[in-house]
């Protein structure tokens, strides 16, 4: 059963990062259930997702009974592959706009979620050590200064010791990314608002500060990134090869990964 939960947030969050009514305009495009189904088979298939599962099977040896909360969600990519693996989402965005569509996503395929309406830097004081798994994709990079820091640590927080995070933002030293991102933007038609990418360095820093207890930071999608940004304006669809390996994914790939372990006794596994 989908349940939803509102936060209050506070007013200062619609001076932080990319302005919420962006957001609520991208959100506002829905796609067709075909197409839907089209981006979550190739996020399933892709080297993220498989990164992804790996990590959760060597640390809890099952995605089943998983409590995951995916911050920033939008329509819940990620965590729509989680509940079909069993696992207990929960999706929590500042946009309602965002968050009706995943839930009209999720009753479409007859999954179970919770949707919580809140602010990524506000007190999460509700949700502190409540989830074995906090993951955000393209959430990270919309903000600025120091409130990067803290939205990294909201992820923390949320985790129960021995939990895991996996954060998946674009990687600043993706060439393919770069050139298209600059392209867009001097022709006017950039659409996120503020996106500023990370290196790895910079993100493993983050994680360190806010506590993590280990660490490690991988990139994936070189040619991803080629047939997304320049693939379809070219061949107008995404090119069959997007998804292969290429021996420049850990350098030059479109996404970097943190996966960041909170400390504690990971052999409890899900009862715990």
């Amino acid at each position: 059963m989908n349940t939803t939960t509102s936060l209050a947030s506070s007013s200062a969050s619609h001076t932080r990062g990319t302005a919420p009514q962006v957001w609520d305009r991208l959100w506002r495009h829905v796609p067709s259930a075909a197409r839907d189904d089209e981006l979550l088979t190739r996020e399933r298939r892709s080297p993220r997702w498989s990164l992804f599962v790996a990590r959760l099977e060597a640390t809890f040896g099952s995605l089943v009974g998983l409590r995951t909360i995916e911050l920033g969600s939008g329509r819940g990519d990620l965590s729509v592959l989680l509940a079909e693996r069993g696992a207990d989402v929960t999706l929590f965005d500042a946009s309602d706009v965002g968050l009706d569509q995943a839930r009209r996503r999720f009753d479409r395929r007859n999954l179970p979620a919770s949707f919580v309406r809140g602010d990524l830097l506000g007190p999460l004081d509700e949700w502190t050590g409540q989830f074995h798994v906090a993951l955000s994709s393209g959430v990270i990079e919309h903000f600025a200064g120091d409130e990067r820091t803290r939205a990294v640590r909201a992820h923390h927080e949320v985790l129960r010791d021995g939990g895991l995070t996996m954060i998946s933002v674009p990687n600043a030293l993706c060439p393919s990314y770069r050139l298209w991102k600059c392209y867009l933007e001097l022709r006017g038609w950039w659409p996120y608002g503020l996106e500023l990418p990370y290196t790895k360095s910079e993100l493993l820093r983050r994680a360190h500060d806010v506590g993590f207890f280990r660490t490690d930071a991988r990139c994936v999608g070189f040619w991803q990134s080629v047939g997304d940004h320049w693939g379809r304006s070219i061949l107008k669809r995404t090119p069959d090869w997007a998804n292969r390996r290429s021996i420049l994914d850990n350098a030059m790939g479109m996404s970097l990964l943190l996966f960041g372990w909170r400390d504690g006794d990971r052999s409890l596994g899900v009862s715990a």
